[in-house]
C-alpha cells in the first residue's frame, strides 16, 4: 500500500472497532501487523481511551458477562489474560460479574444425564472429572456437586 492512500493509524483503529471490540494489546497487536510506527499506534491507543473506546476494565466485565453462564471463572481469567487484560482488572470483572460455577456444573451434569449419588465405575468417574477439570472447574467444587459414588 502507498503510504499516500495510507489511513492514520487512528482510523484504522476505529475502523477495526467496528467489527469487533477489542483490547489494548488485541489493537496494538492489529496496528503492528499493518505496519504502523510505534509513535502512530501510541497516539491511536492514547486517542481510542481517552473516548473509551477501548477500556480493559470494561471489556472484561462485558466479556464475562457474554460467557459466564457457560465458562468457569478460571477459563475467563485465562481467556482474558490471554488477552492482555491486567490480573487486577480481571479480579475486579470477576468480582463485578460473579460466575455461579456451581449451577454450570449442575447444568453440565444434567446435560451428561449424571444423577447425584449414582454409582459409577472409577473409570468413568475418573474421565468425567478429568473433562470438568480441563473445563476449569475445581476438583473440589465437581467432587462436592456431583457427589458421585465410585463402585467399590
Amino acid at each position: 500500500m502507498g503510504m499516500k492512500e495510507r489511513k492514520p493509524a487512528r482510523e484504522c483503529a476505529l475502523f477495526l472497532l467496528e467489527y469487533s471490540d477489542r483490547t489494548e494489546q488485541e489493537m496494538r497487536g492489529k496496528l503492528t501487523e499493518r505496519e504502523y510506527l510505534p509513535d502512530e499506534i501510541d497516539e491511536a491507543i492514547n486517542f481510542l481511551k481517552e473516548y473509551r473506546y477501548i477500556d480493559d476494565a470494561e471489556y472484561a466485565k462485558r466479556y464475562i458477562r457474554v460467557y459466564s453462564a457457560r465458562k468457569s471463572a478460571r477459563l475467563l481469567r485465562v481467556e482474558l489474560e490471554r488477552r492482555g487484560v491486567d490480573r487486577e482488572l480481571i479480579a475486579l470483572a470477576l468480582e463485578a460479574e460473579p460466575v455461579d460455577e456451581e449451577e454450570q456444573l449442575r447444568l453440565l451434569l444434567q446435560k451428561k444425564g449424571y444423577q447425584p449419588g449414582q454409582r459409577m465405575e472409577p473409570a468413568a468417574y475418573r474421565k468425567l472429572t478429568a473433562a470438568l477439570a480441563r473445563k476449569g472447574y475445581s476438583y473440589e467444587l465437581i467432587r462436592q456437586l456431583t457427589n458421585l459414588r465410585q463402585e467399590p
